[in-house]
């Protein structure tokens, strides 16, 4: 199953980050804005990983505060398995 998700983080430099959740695998991620080496490194590694490790990985990443635009990606991701399961 595709689901695609675009996600609006709070309290970070990017205005959006969108990706695809593919039977539990995150693809295509991709963010507006923000630090472009930063998150085109996350986007990359995250690419083909299991959702839930990328979001455990990624919880916590602290850049502005306690807040990083990869703590964002990790709440996007456990917000879309939420909703998932919840289908």
């Amino acid at each position: 199953m595709i689901k695609h998700v675009e996600y609006t983080p709070e309290g970070v430099c990017s205005q959006k980050i969108s990706f695809d959740l593919v039977d539990g695998y995150v693809h295509h991620v991709q963010f507006v804005g923000g630090c472009s080496g930063n998150t085109k490194g996350v986007a990359i590694l995250a690419e083909g990983m299991n959702a839930r490790e990328v979001a455990d990985r990624l919880r916590g990443v602290a850049c502005q505060g306690a807040n990083s635009c990869p703590h964002q990606l990790s709440l996007a991701i456990e917000q879309a398995l939420s909703e998932s399961e919840a289908d």
